[in-house]
């Protein structure tokens, strides 16, 4: 029988849907519900067949399963849909082992191949309608980007809606996998079809349109248009180094726009009359990705379609049509020079000529507003004087600033708590946010942040760069005060996975606000690896052979894992444990690599803040090189700060009280690392067989995807698989599981098992592939064995005390004797004070280190912890030391302690013992 997995990988949503017998408009675009009349289709399937959703009713989406089961209520169970899936596509019921086959394409991807091969006939209206040059429709053709139809569809006659036509063909791919996910038709004769001009197969939002994918990396500047044929005819302006996107509607702006970091973004807005509520939908479209991009530190510039040539010029291919490929390329290149981008000046009246504003000035605003001109990365300022002879005014640019401040935004940020716990945010603040374009960053977009009381401060703004006039710089930023609302956003100070409005999301260092980004955040400019799913089977697997025993995969599940710390609150530290060259640094350079890990040298962490500002603001884990080489001061600041970001904790540092959230998850790598106290916050890996060389040609892990994938689960999901892990953790669990010290450690191991199941669904991978299960299950039940000894403070008191006994060094009388327990068990015991250890302890300046380090400093601790692991096997004994008589002293048994891998220098059976020589040692 298939798994579920198998399932939705092998079954489209699309296809059960119409076995199902659901009904579809056209044959194309969404489903009717099953449950109730629509008058508009509203269940839609995306993500290539893979999930299905019904807009008009609340939680109804999912996978094939979940389709079953909502069209088919009679279906209560999981297995039950199995089965009946089982049937409905004649899957066989016996598992029978199948070779790896390529994936089969999908119903989508066969119509665009139909569609590619008919390309050439598409020439004819591109050339001679629209005006497309002939090199530029080849460019398409040969990239597979266009096609052509001629498909009529039956059930309806000529002049009805969803009859089709010829029609031009646009093939629509994902960004990242080059996989087909729409087909955009543009028909001939939009009369034909009902007055239909233009039909989509999948989805518009998330996806894009353009000549040539890979074309995209290659350009400088990006122009963005609304139409598949406006691409086309910027493309036909033959412009170097520009390429040209079409969003195939105005408001699709929320995917990934990676692609365009580093370039210069220019949208061109359909000329749009305005609506009867006097908005523009092309301008208004645009004024939302300017905020969109903006917000994600990319420039972006308008071009300016309030010039003379572009009266009655709806869009680029009607440019095109009118004024030629040259006067498009120049018309592509005259931006709006407007303080604001999307409003125009020019007038001393505040109306808005032609549709409603971006933003509203007063008119002692708007009649300074027009005075200032901006470059892509330059402001200039429009100085009047008038002519004596003449009388007129004469108009004279100077220079303001050297730079152009792109956006000026509000900034809600959430609280600490609100970020990591997911519950109502009680203590938000407000910040402002300055996102300027300056030259020596290209057009990549530099933001700072300002408090309310520092927005005026010029010395503030004199790090971007030169001010030339300070006075009208002021008034310039009066102005854009009025536009703090446009791009105003809620946020969270945090770089990983988080909660916002009680929702989790994905964060990354430019989604960030930080006072002082290079100290606040380790990640402060960090953007995840990108790709597909398939890759995350590609990496598990390589990490999995490179060392043996699933050595190198625990280290990559262990850092995946580390952003469930949003639902589990709490992750556990990684101790890479490693012989000098078994390839330690080869492998966590090849981490680093793969996942946007950081690690840290032991050079930078030589002062408690440079440890705080390691740990801060993400979940993304860092590394800590070799803190067993470091000073032991800087050994027990670094445990205490482990400590607090096993979960988080909050605090404020410096004058200006900046906040610091100390959680990021930490790997300790090195042959040694003394971190005793910490074994209940740590899991373990050891190097050790060595397997081939991870490849050169390994891809990145796409990151960003696992945490999309993280972010579309609830806690409850994840408290549920993480509570059958830790079940199956203590069921296989070789240590004594009524140890507090093993339970934590188990529990710890559990997360990270957690985070494996997590990964296999979302790479595809099976649940035990390579024994990692398995494996993971033996170093747990190694680690937790090999520590009994080391979990309690006791074990390291007493070992220190042994120790200084053994040297000579503890001046406080005990005494060694025989002691016969419950009539028959002989103890080898000696006689002591807990008072006098801590006392010893805390005096010795020796020891003071170890004293401060240590969780216990109380001997009524010590005592109760002494008697709860049975050492103390005589409790308020008096004995004769040396002449004196020392009551209240607890007999603690050498027997016991050996287990704990205690010992110390016993009398020979002469009573003597030779190393002890002080009168205050006598042993009786």
């Amino acid at each position: 029988m298939a798994s579920i997995e198998q399932l939705k990988q092998r079954i489209s949503c699309e296809d059960l849907a119409e076995r199902l017998g659901l009904e579809r408009p056209g044959n194309t675009g969404n489903f009717k519900s099953p449950h109730r009349d629509d008058n508009t289709p509203s269940l839609s399937v995306y993500d290539n067949g893979r999930k299905w959703v019904d807009h008009g009713a609340i939680g109804a989406a999912g996978s094939c399963i979940d389709l079953i089961m909502y069209v088919e209520k009679d279906i209560t169970d999981v297995a039950e849909a199995m089965q009946r899936l089982h049937k409905l596509f004649d899957i066989p019921f016996d598992k029978v082992e199948q070779p790896e086959q390529k994936k089969a394409r999908t119903q989508l991807e066969g119509w665009a191949d139909a569609a590619i091969e008919k390309a050439e006939r598409a020439k004819k209206y591109l050339m001679n309608e629209r005006k497309i040059p002939e090199a530029v429709v080849m460019a398409a053709i040969k990239a597979k980007t266009l096609g052509f139809s001629d498909y009529t569809n039956p059930k309806y006659s000529a002049g009805e809606k969803f009859f089709g036509g010829d029609s031009v063909v646009f093939v629509v791919k994902d960004l990242a996998t080059r996989e087909v996910v729409a087909l955009d038709h543009r028909y001939e004769d939009k009369a034909l079809n009902g007055g239909m001009k233009t039909k989509t197969l999948g989805p518009k939002a998330g996806h894009i349109w353009t000549i040539n994918y890979n074309a995209l990396k290659h350009a400088h500047t990006i122009v963005v248009v609304e139409g598949p044929l406006d691409a086309l005819s910027i493309e036909a302006a033959g412009l170097k180094g520009y390429a040209a996107i079409a969003l195939r509607k105005t408001t699709n702006i929320l995917f990934d726009w990676s692609f365009a970091e580093g370039k210069k973004v220019i949208v061109l807005p359909d000329n749009d009359q305005p609506d009867d509520k006097g908005v523009r939908p092309g301008m208004s479209g645009a004024w939302q990705l300017h905020e969109h991009l903006t917000s994600q530190n990319i420039s972006c510039l308008f071009v300016d379609i309030q010039r003379e040539q572009w009266i009655d010029q709806k869009d680029a291919n009607d440019y095109l049509k009118t004024h030629g490929r040259e006067e498009l390329g120049r018309a592509i290149k005259q931006l709006e020079h407007w303080l604001i981008p999307g409003l125009p000046g020019g007038d001393d009246k505040p109306e808005f000529p032609g549709g409603k504003r971006r933003v509203y000035l007063p008119v002692h605003d708007f009649s300074k507003y027009w005075l200032y001109r901006v470059k892509e990365d330059f402001t200039s300022y429009v100085k009047l004087t008038r002519d004596e002879d003449t009388n007129e005014t004469k108009e004279s640019f100077e220079d303001l600033c050297g730079f152009r401040v792109a956006a000026l935004s509000s900034i809600n940020i959430a609280s600490a708590m609100a970020t990591m716990s997911g519950e109502k945010d009680t203590s938000p603040h407000t910040i402002f946010s300055a996102s300027v374009q300056i030259p020596r960053h290209g057009p990549k977009l530099v933001r700072r942040v300002f408090d309310d009381d520092e927005l005026h401060n010029p010395d503030r703004w004199k790090k971007f760069g030169p001010i030339y006039k300070p006075a009208q710089f002021s008034r310039m930023l009066n102005i854009l005060e009025r536009t703090t609302e446009i791009g105003a956003r809620e946020a969270v100070n945090f770089v990983g996975l988080a909660w916002q409005n009680c929702k989790p999301i994905v964060n990354e260092g430019k989604d960030c606000f930080f006072t002082e980004p290079d100290k606040q955040c380790p990640y402060h400019n960090l953007t995840f690896p990108s790709g597909s799913s398939a890759d995350a089977f590609k990496l598990v697997s390589a990490y999995q052979q490179t060392f043996k025993h699933n050595a190198a995969s625990q280290l990559l599940v262990w850092a995946l894992g580390a952003h469930l710390k949003a639902f589990l609150g709490f992750w556990p530290h990684m101790i890479l444990q490693a012989d000098k060259g078994s390839g330690k640094s080869v492998l966590v350079k090849r981490l680093e690599r793969s996942i946007g890990f950081t690690m840290l040298s032991g050079q930078s962490l030589q002062t408690e803040f440079r440890l705080l500002t390691s740990v801060s603001h993400t979940s993304h884990p860092v590394g800590w090189e070799e803190l067993s080489a470091r000073k032991q001061d800087v050994i027990d600041k670094a445990v205490a700060m482990l400590q607090e970001s096993y979960q988080h904790t909050v605090t404020r540092r410096g004058s200006d009280m900046t906040e610091y959230l100390i959680c990021a998850p930490v790997l300790l790598a090195g042959e040694d690392v003394p971190v005793d106290s910490l074994l209940g916050k740590v899991v373990r890996t050891e190097l050790a067989e060595k397997g081939p060389m991870l490849p050169e040609t390994l891809p990145r892990f796409p990151v960003r995807q696992w945490l999309q994938f993280l972010a579309g689960l609830t806690r409850m999901r994840v408290m549920e698989l993480y509570e059958k892990c830790l079940t199956y953790c203590e069921n296989h669990n070789a240590g004594n599981m009524e140890d507090n010290g093993a339970q934590r450690m188990t529990r710890n191991y559990a997360a990270v098992m957690c985070a494996w199941g997590l990964l296999c669904e979302f790479g595809g991978i099976e649940s035990n592939h390579g024994r990692f299960v398995d494996d993971l299950t033996k170093q747990m039940n190694t680690h937790v064995l090999d520590t009994k000894a080391d979990r309690e403070p006791w074990v390291w008191i007493m070992g220190t005390i042994l120790g200084e006994i053994d040297a000579n060094r503890y001046s406080n009388p005990y005494k060694f004797e025989q002691v016969t327990i419950d009539g028959d068990q002989a103890h080898e015991v000696i006689f002591i004070r807990t008072t006098h250890i801590m006392h010893h302890f805390s005096t010795s300046p020796a020891l003071r280190d170890k004293f401060n380090s240590l969780p216990v400093k109380s001997s009524k601790v010590l005592g109760h912890a002494l008697r709860r692991a049975g050492v103390v096997v005589v409790d308020d004994a008096e004995k004769a030391i040396h002449q004196r008589r020392v009551a209240h002293m607890q007999g603690l048994s050498l027997t016991v302690m050996r287990e704990f891998g205690l010992s110390v220098s016993m009398p020979d059976s002469s009573g003597k013992v030779s190393m002890i020589t002080t009168p205050t040692a006598a042993t009786g």
